[in-house]
C-alpha cells in the first residue's frame, strides 16, 4: 500500500505513482516497501541492520553508537546501490523501474506535461472500430471535464483510427506534451486492452498495461485509465474533479455499445452529413432504448436532433420540438452535461429559437463552467456575430490551444473579418490558414464587390451561378453589383429570387437579408434598407461594428431612419460589452 505524505490519502493500488488529490510522489506504508528496494536488501548479508537509533539516544552505549555508525553507513550503500540499480535499468534498455526517489528527481528535470492527445484505441478487427473510438472518447471527456489539462476533442484525434501514423509522430502532430495510445482485442465477450502513456519529447512511456476484461466490464477499464493517467501526469483534482474521472452515465453494456457505434459515426458539423446524422439518431435512440435513464445518450440525442433543425433540415419545425423533449430529459437525468448547454444554445441562435444571441452566449459560457475545453469556437462564432472583437480573439486563441488542426476553428478564424467586411484581412487571414489550398480568395465575389472591381465581379458571379445553379449568395452579389452600376429596377427584381432560395430557418438568412439592406442603401432607399437591416439583426446578426463602417451604407448614414435605427444599435452593443466583458 502506498500513501501520500502530505494529505496521508492510502492507495492499494501499488501502481500509481502521484496523489490523485495534490500530485504529490506517493511513499509506501507502514508494512510494505518499494519492491526494488526490497530486491537489492535481499542481496545483502543477512545480518545488515533494518532500523537506526538516533545520535541523541542516553541508552547507546560507545559500543551502540559504533555500531549505529556501521548501520547508517550500510544504509547509505543501500540508498546507493538501489540508485545505481535504477539508471542501469533505466539505460540499459530493460523495462524500467522507479522508486520515489527516482520519480521525484525525474519530475523535477521534466517540463511539466500541459497538454494530451488519447487516440483511438486500434483493434485487430476493424469491425471493432466503434470501441477503440468509444474508449478514447470516454477518456477524453472524463480528463477535459477536469479542467487541469488541455485535451484534444475527439474530432481532433478520430482521423488516426483508420491510420499507421505511430503515437509519437501523431502527438507532435497535434502538438501535445504527452499521448495515450492503445490497442483492443475482442473474442466473443473478452476484451484485452493495452494502454501506453508516452511523453512526447522524449517518447518516454509513464505508463503503461495490458487488461483483460469481459465486455462488460469496459466500464472498469475507462475508470483505471482515466485515474491512471491523472496520477502520472500529476493533477491536482478536487473531489469533484475526482468523481468525474470514474462517472458512469450508464452501467447497461447494450446500451453503451450503441452510444460508441453512434459517436464512431457522428462528427457533428465538422463534417456535415444528413444521412450520418440521421444514422446516429437511431443508434441513440437504441441506447436510449436499453437504458432510459442513460443521460448522456439523451443529451447527445438533443445535439443531433439540433444538427438536423439548424444545418442539415432547416425547414423540418419537428426536429427543434425533439431538441426540446431530449434535452430536458437529459437535464432532469443529470444537469451537469456539458453538451446539453451546446445544444440550448444552438437552437437559440436560431429561427426556433427566436435568434436569441444574448442567452445562447449564456449558455456557451455556462457549458465551459462544466468542461473548459469544449465550446469555443461556437462562442467566437457568436461574438463575431454581435461584433465583440476582443471576446473572438479570446475564444479563438483558446480554441487553436485546445485543437490547432481544427477546420472548422480556421473557417472561424477566417470568417471574422468577413462579419465585418474587412476584405483585406480577410484574404490575408485566408493565404495564413490555408496557404496554397486557399486558392485566390481575392477572385471572390465579395472581395471584389468590397474592392468596386465590378467587371472581374460580374465574370466571378457569373461562373459561380453557371457552376452551382441558383445559390442565394451569388443571386445577392449580382442584386449589389446591379446597383452598384445604378441598376436599380433589375437589382430590385433579384431580390424575390433571393428570398425564395434562401429559407428564413437557414443560418445563412441574415447574412442574405444584410445583402439585400445594401441592395437598397445603395439605391438611396433609407426606409426600405433600414427594414432589412432590423432583420439582419432580428434574425442573429446585430453587429454593429459592421452596420458602422460598412461602405455599401453610406449614401443613407445621414438619414433620420439610419441615425434612429444606429442609436438603438449602439445601446444595444453596449449592453453585450457591459455584460460579456469586452473592452
Amino acid at each position: 500500500m502506498k500513501r501520500c505524505p502530505e494529505c496521508k490519502r492510502a492507495y492499494k493500488d501499488d501502481s500509481f505513482d502521484y496523489c490523485l488529490d495534490d500530485g504529490a510522489t506517493l511513499v509506501y506504508g507502514p508494512g510494505n516497501s518499494d519492491p526494488t528496494a526490497t530486491a537489492i536488501l535481499d542481496m545483502l548479508p543477512s545480518e545488515a541492520p533494518t532500523s537506526l537509533k538516533t545520535a541523541d539516544d542516553p541508552s547507546e552505549t560507545g559500543g551502540a553508537r559504533s555500531s549505529r555508525k556501521l548501520s547508517f553507513l550500510a544504509g547509505f550503500v543501500i540508498l546507493a546501490l538501489a540508485a545505481t540499480f535504477i539508471t542501469y535499468r533505466s539505460f540499459s534498455g530493460g523495462s524500467t523501474i522507479r522508486t520515489n526517489l527516482s520519480d521525484g528527481f525525474m519530475a523535477a528535470s521534466q517540463p511539466q506535461i500541459r497538454s494530451l492527445a488519447v487516440l483511438p484505441l486500434k483493434p485487430l478487427d476493424a469491425s471493432d472500430n466503434y470501441i477503440g473510438m468509444g474508449i478514447a472518447d470516454a477518456i477524453i471527456r472524463r480528463i477535459s471535464q477536469t479542467g487541469q489539462l488541455t485535451v484534444r476533442p475527439t474530432s481532433a484525434i478520430r482521423r488516426y483510427l483508420n491510420d499507421d501514423t505511430d503515437a509519437i509522430t501523431a502527438a507532435k502532430q497535434l502538438n501535445t506534451d504527452a499521448v495515450l495510445e492503445g490497442s483492443i482485442q475482442r473474442a466473443d465477450d473478452r476484451l484485452r486492452v493495452s494502454v501506453n502513456l508516452l511523453r512526447t519529447s522524449d517518447g518516454e512511456s509513464l505508463w503503461n498495461d495490458i487488461v483483460d476484461v469481459k465486455m462488460t466490464d469496459i466500464f472498469a477499464v475507462q475508470d483505471t485509465v482515466s485515474q491512471q493517467v491523472a496520477s502520472r501526469l500529476r493533477l491536482k483534482l478536487d473531489p469533484s474533479q475526482k468523481a468525474g474521472l470514474t462517472k458512469r452515465y450508464t452501467s447497461d453494456p447494450a446500451a453503451y455499445e450503441y452510444y460508441q457505434k453512434a459517436i464512431y459515426i457522428f462528427d457533428s458539423r465538422f463534417d456535415p452529413d444528413k444521412e450520418k446524422a440521421l444514422a446516429t439518431i437511431e443508434l441513440l435512440k437504441k441506447a436510449i432504448d436499453a437504458d432510459p435513464s442513460y443521460a448522456l445518450a439523451h443529451a447527445q440525442l438533443a445535439y443531433a436532433y439540433a444538427e438536423m433543425a439548424t444545418f442539415d433540415d432547416p425547414t423540418e419545425p419537428k426536429w427543434a420540438d425533439l431538441v426540446k423533449e431530449e434535452s430536458d430529459r437529459a437535464t432532469q437525468l443529470d444537469p451537469n452535461i456539458a453538451e446539453i448547454h451546446l445544444t440550448r444554445s444552438l437552437i437559440l441562435w436560431s429561427s426556433y429559437g427566436g435568434f436569441q444571441v444574448k442567452a445562447a452566449i449564456r449558455e456557451l459560457i455556462a457549458a465551459q463552467q462544466l468542461n473548459p475545453n469544449i465550446g469555443h469556437a461556437e462562442l467566437a462564432g457568436l461574438y463575431e456575430h454581435v461584433g465583440l472583437t476582443d471576446l473572438t480573439n479570446r475564444e479563438l486563441q483558446r480554441a487553436v490551444e485546445i485543437d490547432p488542426t481544427s477546420e472548422f476553428v480556421k473557417g472561424q478564424i477566417v470568417n471574422q473579418y468577413w462579419l465585418l467586411g474587412e476584405y483585406d484581412q480577410w484574404a490575408a487571414e485566408t493565404h495564413r490558414q490555408y496557404g496554397a489550398d486557399a486558392g485566390n480568395p481575392e477572385n471572390s465575389i465579395w472581395y471584389l464587390l468590397g474592392k468596386r472591381r465590378l467587371d472581374e465581379a460580374q465574370k466571378r458571379i457569373e461562373e459561380v451561378l453557371n457552376q452551382n445553379g441558383d445559390l442565394p449568395h451569388a443571386l445577392s452579389g449580382r442584386a449589389i453589383l446591379l446597383a452598384l452600376k445604378g441598376n436599380f429596377h433589375e437589382a430590385d427584381a433579384e431580390i424575390p429570387s433571393i428570398l425564395g432560395k434562401q429559407p428564413v430557418q437557414d443560418p445563412s438568412y441574415h447574412h442574405i437579408t444584410f445583402d439585400i439592406a445594401c441592395v437598397f442603401a445603395l439605391e438611396g432607399k433609407s426606409e426600405e434598407a433600414v427594414k432589412w437591416l432590423r432583420k439582419t439583426a432580428d434574425s442573429g446578426y446585430p453587429c454593429y461594428p459592421r452596420f458602422e463602417h460598412d461602405a455599401f451604407l453610406d449614401r443613407i448614414r445621414q438619414t433620420p431612419e439610419f441615425v434612429r435605427f444606429m442609436a438603438e444599435m449602439k445601446d444595444e452593443f453596449e449592453t453585450y460589452k457591459n455584460e460579456f466583458g469586452e473592452k
